[in-house]
């Protein structure tokens, strides 16, 4: 395929796809492989008193599910999900201070909320691995901890999978930070899906739906999800999973089984195409207060193949060397 440069859906932004490059193997970072180390891992279970008191666990209980939270000093040891405070958090829950600065240098106090999502008892147990089940639980722990933190302007779930996506510890966890003010990529992406939805009178995800689904990039659905490689993606063998039916922020979610299925299905098909590669991903919701019924949720995955350098950071405009299309075709075969 000829390079061409293309424009995101909905965001001012745009994205070389220059397969030529792919020829380059220095384009591709090395893949770094941890070493477990699972008897000082503060995520297993036996470890519990390594991180701060839970502020909610899923015990299970007559055939269901318990919820409840470490209390007086003590540590609960038979949990299936736990919610932890980041031991060094981003943005902590206090006061705020009185703080000045000027127009260069304009402040705010850091407060907010940062947790630890440790999503299974067992150790490697990343959402490819995982039963349907445990990952309907730790979906149902983002819902939990999302309503706990709805008292914010907004809060991103996301996970890093890898050394070289981010993640510090190899026990599967995903983190939660809730900021008091709206990000500025969300910012944009709300205010340009306001745009078109007042211009058109649709959502503007509905219609991205609706134009893949018999596209080259369409990856995968079920009932309630379809999984799609972005017209003007960003990454090599970035994906994207959306819910069928029209929901502004994840709280709206009812397909839980569904959700999980798509998740495990997706991340299943790239570990497999790609050898386990690292990966970051993240939930686009609509922030907690306000009306944004023009908005669409969905998760984005980035799997991290590339190494943004100096083009992209001094430009803000990024070379991505496997075209969308090329990547949904390999990602479809790998599903199984």
């Amino acid at each position: 395929m000829a390079t061409q440069i293309r424009k995101d859906y909905i965001l001012d932004r745009w994205v070389i796809v220059a397969s030529e490059r792919v020829k380059r193997p220095t384009d591709f970072a090395p893949r770094i492989r941890e070493v477990s180390r699972r008897g000082t891992c503060p995520f297993c279970p036996g470890n519990e008193k390594m991180t701060p008191p839970a502020s909610l666990i899923y015990i299970p209980s007559n055939g269901g599910i318990k919820r409840d939270k470490d209390s007086n000093g003590e540590r609960t040891s038979n949990w299936l999900v736990r919610c932890v405070p980041n031991l060094y958090p981003a943005l902590t829950p206090r006061k705020p201070l009185p703080l000045t600065g000027n127009e260069f240098h304009e402040i705010r106090d850091g407060i907010g909320a940062h947790e630890v999502i440790i999503e299974s008892p067992t150790h490697d147990e990343h959402p490819h691995l995982a039963s349907i089940k445990q990952l309907q639980l730790v979906l149902q722990a983002y819902l939990d901890r999302l309503r706990e933190f709805s008292i914010w302007e907004y809060a991103s779930i996301f996970r890093n999978h890898g050394k070289e996506a981010g993640a510090s510890l190899s026990h599967a966890h995903s983190q939660i930070i809730a900021t008091p003010m709206v990000p500025k990529l969300i910012a944009e992406e709300l205010s340009a899906c306001k745009n078109l939805y007042l211009k058109n009178n649709v959502c503007p995800f509905c219609k991205i739906i609706e134009i893949e689904h018999e596209s080259p990039r369409f990856i995968y659905e079920n009932r309630g999800f379809m999984a799609l490689t972005p017209w003007a993606s960003v990454y090599p063998f970035e994906f994207w999973i959306l819910p069928k039916k029209h929901q502004h922020t994840l709280l709206q979610m009812k397909e839980i089984k569904d959700f999980a299925e798509a998740l495990k299905k997706c991340l299943g098909s790239l570990a497999r195409a790609l050898n386990d590669p690292p990966y970051s991903y993240g939930f686009h919701i609509a922030p907690f207060k306000g009306n944004h019924e023009y908005f669409h949720w969905h998760l984005e995955v980035y799997p991290k193949l590339t190494i943004q350098a100096g083009f992209e950071n001094s430009t803000g405009m990024f070379i991505n060397i496997i075209p969308p299309e090329s990547a949904a075709e390999t990602l479809r075969n790998s599903i199984e």
